[in-house]
């Protein structure tokens, strides 16, 4: 054998070699551009739902439940809230699954 066959061999196997580089870098730029894709939808989702707390954190909270509270001092401020009109929350009858206040 003569020393072209060799260059010859060693020029097919390192052409083959960047090919096969070639392939492995355009998936590995797909996969990159499908990451990049995603992760700009994760994004977008992740500020809309970050919106959405920020109006939940702002809701008052519920109060608590009156059953230890002073009775007295609940007649008073059904009375103060009655006189100045504001709807007044009373027990309603039902089951125990159900809430048991309605505005009236």
């Amino acid at each position: 054998m003569s020393a072209w066959w060799w260059v010859l061999i060693w020029a097919v196997l390192v052409l083959a070699a960047l090919g096969g580089l070639a392939m492995i870098g355009l998936s590995l730029w797909r996969r990159v551009k499908l990451l990049l894709r995603e992760l700009s939808a994760a994004s977008d989702r992740f500020a809309e739902i970050s919106a959405k707390l920020e109006v939940a954190a702002q809701r008052p909270e519920p109060e608590q439940p009156a059953v230890f509270s002073d009775p007295s001092e609940l007649r008073q401020e059904r009375f103060r809230a009655h006189r100045s009109g504001k709807p007044v929350a009373r027990p309603v009858s039902g089951s125990a699954g159900q809430s048991g206040y309605r505005v009236r």
